[in-house]
């Protein structure tokens, strides 16, 4: 009987048919099994060992199974040569976790047995090297049945060991918002595993081995999930965990769309169709033996796009004997059941044509000579299109973008030729941020016919269609009307050096303003008063306002959801408040109340837009609007020694602000943030006095205080002169241990939490005053549900705060504790040197008060060391009981799930109807240039001293202002309007 040989269908069509091929091969094949990961220093791929497959490996290729750990690493191993691989590339075995758990257990048995001892001393040299330089970790991984592909960046020498660990698993989907690993999941077994090793073997007798092994959870705390390509089975995890590896292994980044469940079908049938070929011939290499990178590449399209050379392999598979009476009288073969029979099985498109000669080809001088000759880098994709353009314009060919990946990559290909091969490839290398022509990954030769010429020999478009979007943005932006073509062409040629005809700049403005932003943003002010309503009925007792003028055009609205009125009362009570300015063509001011949650996270409470300047009127009615939503604004302190109300305000002395809180919060303390303070003074004096500002007002110590207000009279007169203006109950520290009566305030000395909200908010404020108030509410639910993910099962005091308390109670062992009067509340606390920048020193406490004259007790609501030591010395309680008993209910995490128990419902803008009424406010003219992002901060350095200023009013011939802000021509416009000259 003959021997069965496969079918190869001769046809045109880029498939190789396949059937009733029989699983016995001519030579059994030994399957060796990898004894550990292929990055230990004789690791697998590094040495001239090669992995083979047995039947049991290749089988579960034919069905719906699982693949073993010896195909992987197969298929890792032919996919790579070590020579493809960097000196700090480490690539880890699919059965590596099982290496981890052997090589860890044998610490415990390594004193008793020195055979073991002598096995770990080996591997510990064998690891020695991996502390002298950083390292890049892969691995296909298996555990549970399951395969997910990991990368770890080490580097044993930084403090921070991990630098990065990202977990690719294809039942998960990445990118979203908690995509940390769960410390019970199984990756982060394995990353344990890892770590356990590193400890173990690469930091033997080193401080941080002692670090790693005592929080084994370090590596999962840095790990998160990546987004990769999702399986839509349940079998093909291994070969989408290969996938992964080699996309990292190539340089290349993975996404959920890098490949899909198709290309991993096709490849593991044509994996089947090679490991089941018999009987080839005699004159012909075995196809396994010849399996290679490319061929493993051709799969993905990434991959492929990037092999530009013939594959032995397919060209092997081109040349297999085709006879197809042997087929039909192949046998079955005993043991092995009936024959397999595979539909198509597509490989590479290459395969299923007939040969064509090769086309001549010839080399782009031009492309050479400005990319390749010399190497350059580019800032970014829009310098690159400016360099294609002048190779386009001195070359005479057309490139036209194949595929472009977000501002990093992109592949071009050429136009000017049928069929061409040339390709240039720009983008980033691994770790670096320039983007450079990738030469290996392009092919800078030229083959095909030549286009045939347009109509009427018309040439080929510039692309400068996308690239005109933007000017024309800049037009709206800036010009009052409705923007020309004119304006876009210089705006393209100023901005941008991209040269517009005139037809291009018209068709550009027709698609922006047919629906452009302004239009949308004017038409969005008819639904506002829809979306207030909309958004009180689905928040329960919230507090929204709006108001109008007389022709009915908006001037402000605010909104506090209603689940404010509950959860303020689980914060700190102190309440920052700030306003930002809008960006869109409507402008106006955007007013923010934020407070601090028991984590110090940032928590925004209320907001309002209002059509004029940030003023005394207009921060009255946003106070008024809180008042009304939030009574507890107003409470009388718990606090009976307290002489003002609960909740504490903090700002930046914005003036009208301070005037509206005499009138709206008259029984609330009101502090000024230190910052501002500082910047205030370094445009008063300078910089020298402003550094010390924030130590002044943070510091307790009256002795402290005062070398620092040495330290600035000697600097300048003036600044003291200055800081000595400023309450001192509103702003520093030692005000608060002088006057019992003051609230505390946490710490809290800065405006910053405001700052970090206008920040947040930072994209809404370029919208109109509807897509503003819906982006800020959407943050505002959407921090509340990230806040809730991150303290989720925390129970206990804050991390911060229980690290602050444990230094406190290793510090505190050597103090001495004295009871003033027996039986009494007072204890004088002794502190020894601890060297020449702290000496000894000793303190008054009052437990019974709870507080001590360093003054951060009763500031914070957190035990001094000095009532730690009480505590501990006096009182011999433990720590975990001062925590639990002695701390603030305002850093508890139990206070924080208390606080994000509820949450605000937002308002789909599909849903709004348009009342018809309502009208945007008159705005003035814009000035000339884009608007700016950030506001100038600092003042002319004549603010304070106008005398010595060059400008010269021409009215009433004084330094220091100009006509336009003089007070003699605001006096002269109140008393005689029409006589007054505006020309």
């Amino acid at each position: 009987m003959s021997t069965p040989k496969p079918y190869l269908d001769t046809g045109t069509s880029p498939y190789i048919r396949l059937s009733t091929i029989l699983r016995r091969r001519t030579k059994p094949l030994v399957a060796a099994k990898p004894n550990g990961p292929l990055w230990i220093a004789e690791g697998l791929l590094r040495d001239d060992r090669a992995l083979l497959v047995d039947d049991d490996a290749v089988a579960p290729l034919s069905g719906d199974n699982h693949l073993s750990t010896a195909l992987v690493d197969y298929l890792l191993q032919r996919s790579l040569q070590p020579t493809d691989l960097q000196d700090t590339t480490l690539v880890g075995s699919a059965n590596s976790l099982h290496f981890f758990h052997q090589v860890n257990a044998k610490i415990a048995t390594a004193p008793s047995d020195p055979n073991v001892a002598k096995s770990v001393e080996n591997i510990r040299q064998r690891c020695s090297h991996y502390k002298d330089n950083k390292f890049e970790f892969l691995s296909p991984f298996c555990i549970d049945h399951h395969f997910v592909a990991v990368k770890i960046v080490f580097d044993l020498r930084s403090p921070d060991i991990f630098h990065e660990v990202s977990v690719y698993d294809s039942l998960i989907k990445g990118g979203r918002r908690n995509n940390s690993v769960h410390r019970n999941s199984p990756p982060a077994k394995y990353l344990r595993s890892f770590q356990q090793f590193i400890a173990n073997f690469c930091l033997f007798g080193n401080p941080k081995c002692e670090v790693l092994l005592a929080n084994p959870d370090h590596i999962v705390e840095k790990a998160v999930y990546r987004s990769c390509p999702i399986q839509q089975n349940g079998f093909d995890c291994g070969l989408f965990a290969f996938g992964c590896v080699l996309h990292l292994l190539k340089g290349l980044d993975v996404s959920a769309d890098i490949f899909n469940q198709q290309h991993i079908s096709k490849l593991r049938e044509s994996l089947h169709a090679v490991f089941t070929v018999t009987d080839i011939g005699s004159d012909v290499p075995n196809p396994r033996e010849l399996l290679s990178s490319s061929f493993l590449s051709s799969f993905f399209p990434l991959q492929s796009e990037n092999d530009c050379h013939d594959d032995v392999f397919l060209r092997l598979l081109q040349d297999l004997p085709n006879n197809d009476n042997d087929i039909d009288a192949a046998p079955d073969v005993p043991g092995k059941g009936p024959p397999i029979e595979l539909d198509v099985v597509p490989l590479h498109p290459r395969l299923g044509a007939d040969p064509q000669p090769e086309p001549t080809r010839h080399r782009d001088n031009y492309f050479t000579t400005q990319f390749i000759e010399v190497p350059k880098e580019f800032e970014d994709m829009s310098k690159v299109d400016l360099a294609i353009d002048d190779y386009e314009e001195s070359s005479g060919v057309r490139l036209v973008i194949a595929r472009s990946r977000g501002a990093g990559s992109r592949l071009y290909f050429c136009a000017s030729h049928t069929g061409c091969s040339f390709r240039a490839k720009f983008g980033r290398e691994r770790g670096t941020l320039p983007i450079i022509y990738k030469q290996e990954l392009s092919n800078p030769f030229h083959c095909g016919e030549p286009v045939p010429p347009k109509t009427k020999g018309r040439a080929p478009k510039k692309r400068v269609r996308d690239k005109l979007e933007e000017s024309v943005d800049h037009v709206i932006e800036v010009k009052d009307s409705t923007p020309v073509p004119k304006d876009v062409m210089k705006a393209a040629a100023n901005i941008q050096s991209v040269r517009a005809s005139y037809n291009q700049a018209y068709r550009a403005i027709g698609r922006a303003v047919a629906n452009g932003p302004r239009e949308k943003q004017q038409a969005s002010f008819g639904l506002i008063m829809s979306y207030l309503k909309h958004f009180q009925l689905r928040n329960e007792d919230s507090t929204v306002k709006a108001e109008s003028d007389a022709d009915q055009r908006l001037r402000r609205l605010g909104i506090c959801p209603g689940i404010m009125r509950r959860s303020l009362q689980h914060v700190r009570p102190v309440l920052s408040l700030d306003g930002a300015h809008l960006l869109s063509k409507w402008k106006g001011t955007l007013y923010i109340a934020s407070v601090q949650t028991a984590c110090s996270n940032i928590y925004p409470v209320s907001f309002a837009i209002m059509k004029d300047g940030e003023d005394a009127e207009g921060w009255k009615w946003f106070l008024e609007l809180l008042v009304e939503a939030i009574p507890l604004l107003k409470m009388q302190h718990p606090d009976n020694r307290c002489r003002f109300c609960y909740f504490t305000v903090i700002s930046d002395r914005q003036k009208g602000l301070i005037q509206a809180l005499q009138q709206v919060f008259p029984d609330n303390h009101h502090c000024f943030c230190s910052v501002h303070i500082a910047r205030n003074v370094e445009k008063e004096v300078g910089k020298k006095v402003a550094k010390h500002v924030h130590a002044l007002s943070a510091t307790f110590s009256k002795r402290k205080s005062d070398e620092l207000m040495a330290k600035i009279n000697a600097i300048s007169a003036r600044g003291k002169k200055y800081l000595k203006g400023i309450s001192v109950n509103q702003w520093r520290s030692t005000a608060w241990v002088d006057d019992p009566t003051l609230p505390p305030r946490f710490g809290i000395v800065t405006t910053n939490m405001s700052e970090s909200v206008n920040s947040m908010v930072g994209d809404a404020r370029d919208g109109s005053w509807l897509e503003c108030t819906n982006d800020i509410v959407r943050k505002m639910m959407n921090r509340i549900c990230s806040l809730r993910e991150e303290n989720y099962g925390r129970e206990g005091v804050v991390d911060k705060v229980a690290e602050i308390l444990e230094r406190r109670w290793k510090s505190c062992s050597n103090f001495q504790v004295r009871e003033v009067v027996k039986g009494g509340s007072q204890f004088d606390v002794f502190r020894p040197s601890r060297g020449a920048s702290l000496p000894e020193t000793n303190g008054l406490l009052d437990v019974r008060e709870q507080t001590c004259e360093c003054g951060k007790w009763q500031e914070h609501g957190v035990p001094c060391i000095d009532a730690v030591a009480y505590y501990r010395l006096f009182e011999t309680q433990t720590l975990q009981y001062i925590m639990d008993n002695h701390v603030s209910e305002h850093y508890k995490c139990e206070t924080v799930n208390e606080l994000l128990k509820e949450n605000i419902v937002p308002v789909s803008l599909d849903i709004l109807d348009q009342d018809g009424v309502t009208l945007p406010p008159n705005c003035t003219k814009r000035s000339s240039g884009r608007p700016r992002k950030k506001r100038i901060r600092k003042r002319s350095r004549f603010a304070h001293d106008p005398d010595k200023s060059p400008i010269i009013c021409s009215r009433c011939k004084k330094r220091g202002h100009n006509v336009k802000t003089c007070v003699a021509r605001e006096q002269l416009e109140k008393q005689h309007p029409a006589e007054l000259d505006l020309s």
